[in-house]
């Protein structure tokens, strides 16, 4: 069979399969049509672009904020750009890539850490944002630092790195990259870089990072966020982002995403950061509902973190919350079998009352908060911990789950009557 002609039967199976797929909403799915296609050509990706599609594309990668930070990009990028927002291996890309149009020459992509290389060297983008480094699914992942290293394998098939200056983990790799934009935000999570990545001495955090030994330390930022949202240009104020999602880690997702897009297109950093915006909550992320199924109708905001320091930050905006707080946590494959890391998790800081634990692991959850000192309900079903929550008389409920949780507790929402409200992005 000639190559075009795979090229084409790849496409078709993928996009039949994908027809098939939408039939069946609930099924899940959704990667099955780029399974298809690179099964049928192993290099469907970088066929598909030499068709013309994804020509300028912009790979999102990192342990947190992937998705979020792949939203930011797509609404700067514009309607025909093409995404694959949540399925971040390479048959996510390939499934999108098959249904794509002779329109689709802007892309951008949320990455999986260890695929990075793959990806790249298949699509060769105008930029890679590399958000941050810690802790994720070590039952089944590599060690934090090498799965640096393995993204910076990339370097030579991509033209620019966007990446944040606050984390070590990605600074000690980013000599390999041609060009490299140092974004800064807001105090972040640290406790998965204590020691210099190159020669393991100490890291000192003063106003900047610095090792005490061998001489790694921070760049200096050629933009910086503060936690008001003021950007700033080598010390300059340049423009004052609303990203429409809470979190000081979204000030800085949304300045790298701006960072990004103007350095893939060539457009002025100041003029994009007044579109970073979404409209609605991300895939689920950070939105609000209104529970019509439940008799006091109680609003719900839902929360995704997926491993210590996606708690750490997500609990940080709910410490003054009033509210019932549901807290949900599995341990599928795609979660980690390993549950131990809600032990790296500060609850002690969390000045909230009692607690609804829910989940497959909820007592392994229950445990851990209640050593925390929190008073701590136990109700496995997520659908029931919700209407739980809803008959204590408070008006609002709070949820926070890891992945496969907080997924399976947004397929439960319909059952709840849920109505997603107006303006749900901004959720505290």
């Amino acid at each position: 069979m000639s190559l075009a002609r795979r090229v084409q039967l790849a496409r078709r199976v993928a996009q039949l399969s994908a027809a098939g797929v939408r039939c069946a909403p609930r099924f899940q799915g959704q990667t099955l049509p780029g399974r298809l296609a690179l099964a049928i050509d192993p290099d469907f990706l970088m066929h598909r672009r030499d068709e013309g599609l994804a020509v300028r594309s912009i790979l999102v990668t990192g342990t947190n904020g992937k998705t979020t930070t792949t939203a930011l990009v797509k609404e700067l990028l514009g309607p025909n750009a093409l995404s694959n927002r949540g399925s971040n291996l390479p048959w996510g890309v390939a499934t999108v890539l098959a249904e794509g149009t002779s329109r689709s020459r802007d892309a951008v992509f949320e990455v999986d850490e260890a695929y990075v290389p793959s990806v790249a060297r298949s699509l060769t983008p105008a930029v890679l944002v590399w958000l941050n480094m810690s802790r994720d699914q070590l039952d089944r992942s590599l060690e934090v630092r090498r799965l640096a290293a393995r993204i910076a394998e990339s370097a030579t098939d991509i033209d620019t790195l966007v990446a944040n200056a606050g984390d070590p983990l990605i600074v000690a790799h980013a000599s390999e990259f041609r060009r490299c934009l140092w974004v800064k935000g807001p105090e972040e999570w640290r406790n998965d870089a204590l020691s210099c990545p190159r020669c393991t001495s100490e890291l000192l955090y003063e106003t900047t990072w610095r090792c005490v030994n061998c001489g790694l330390h921070e760049p200096e930022a050629d933009y910086q966020v503060d936690a008001m949202g003021q950007l700033s240009a080598h010390g300059e104020a340049i423009a004052l982002l609303h990203p429409g999602l809470p979190g000081s880690f979204n000030l800085l997702n949304a300045s790298l995403a701006v960072v990004a897009v103007a350095a893939a297109t060539g457009g002025a950093v100041e003029q994009l950061a007044r579109h970073a915006t979404v409209t609605r909550g991300v895939e689920g992320r950070f939105t609000t509902w209104w529970l019509t199924g439940v008799e006091t109708t109680p609003s719900l905001t839902t929360y995704l973190a997926k491993n210590p320091a996606g708690w750490h930050a997500n609990l940080a905006m709910l410490n003054d919350a009033d509210a019932e707080l549901v807290l949900g946590l599995n341990a599928k494959v795609a979660d980690g079998r390993d549950t131990s890391w809600i032990w790296d998790v500060a609850f002690e800081s969390v000045g909230i009352g009692p607690v609804i634990a829910t989940g497959e692991r909820a007592t392994d959850l229950a445990l851990r908060l209640e050593v925390a000192g929190f008073d701590v309900t136990v109700e496995a079903s997520q659908r029931a911990a919700i209407r739980l929550a809803a008959s204590r008389g408070r008006n609002r409920i709070v949820y926070l789950g890891n992945y496969t949780a907080f997924r399976s507790l947004i397929g439960d929402l319909p059952a709840l009557g849920a109505i997603a409200a107006l303006g749900s992005e901004v959720a505290l």
